[in-house]
């Protein structure tokens, strides 16, 4: 860690207690384009944890060839199944009536399983030109953005960027050895030069944002396996949902998905442990933080 740069440590959230006279709309709506044939797990994974996390309303837009998956999978969410492209991802015809959806989100989530398209391209260009809320762009998302990254200056929205390394090489141009070698200035200089907040995942998460730069120091091996992203995305898009404070909502997240992944590691072992064990643990985990 850079002896010149200021860190701070994640620490344990404080959850503000529930009114009784909360309703649905008091804890916010994400909606989550996720998911593509072949990859309806991402939105399965993404949307889980988002109401695992306490969201009020998750709208799943996703594939109209994955929908039955899908839902038969979260009953709770609400779905919307637009037609399906030649490549098995979300057409850009229906930019106008994602774009619609969109107008009443209190965060956004892009690219969990969402594919790599000419149409994926041209859909998340107009989010960024479109979107208001706070906006996680992850995975196919972060891959799309690579090949024009400067388009996420031409937003009104807080960009939230949730790379692994080789995710952040392909954002940067710099090697994985080099980004590896000091994750906390990459994070730091990526988030100083385009003003998105910068989750680089992996050993020790380190989040940068527009005010400070943090380091996660909870978490284990057993997280790294496919779908793990997923599931940090989607508490993402839960906190950032309902939370104004976005380095407060961000932090907390990146903690929430460390601790279920070692509550899940306690109990299965880092071996055999999963995504979809570690959404288990959050309920477990809510209750404690709740007092």
């Amino acid at each position: 860690m850079p002896t010149n740069m200021d860190v701070k440590i994640i620490e344990q959230p404080i959850l503000p207690p529930r009114h009784k006279n909360s309703h649905k709309g008091t804890f916010g709506t994400a909606v989550l384009i996720c998911g593509s044939y072949g990859m309806a797990g991402a939105a399965v994974l993404a949307g889980k944890a988002a109401l695992r996390s306490g969201l009020g309303i998750a709208k799943i837009i996703l594939p109209d060839k994955i929908y039955d998956i899908v839902a038969r999978q979260i009953p709770e969410a609400v779905f919307v199944p637009l037609k399906t492209s030649i490549d098995g991802t979300l057409c850009c015809e229906d930019i106008p009536k994602i774009c619609e959806h969109v107008k009443s989100a209190d965060s956004l989530l892009f690219g969990c399983g969402s594919g790599i398209s000419h149409d994926n391209a041209e859909i998340l260009k107009a989010l960024i030109e479109n979107a208001k809320c706070p906006f996680i762009i992850d995975a196919d998302g972060i891959n799309l953005l690579s090949q024009n990254i400067d388009i996420i200056k031409q937003t009104e929205a807080d960009i939230i960027l949730t790379p692994h390394p080789g995710e952040m090489s392909r954002l940067t141009g710099k090697s994985i050895a080099e980004i590896e070698t000091d994750r906390i200035k990459t994070a730091r200089a990526f988030t100083d030069k385009y003003g998105a907040v910068t989750v680089l995942k992996g050993a020790e998460t380190v989040v940068a944002t527009r005010n400070d730069t943090y380091i996660n120091t909870i978490g284990n091996a057993g997280m790294a396996t496919g779908g793990s992203g997923d599931t940090l995305s989607g508490i993402l898009a839960a906190f950032l949902a309902r939370e104004e404070d976005i380095d407060l909502a961000v932090t907390a997240a990146v903690w929430v998905h460390s601790a279920a992944g070692d509550a899940a590691a306690k109990r299965l072992s880092q071996t055999s442990m999963l995504p979809s064990d570690m959404i288990d643990e959050l309920p477990c985990l809510f209750k404690k933080l709740e007092g």
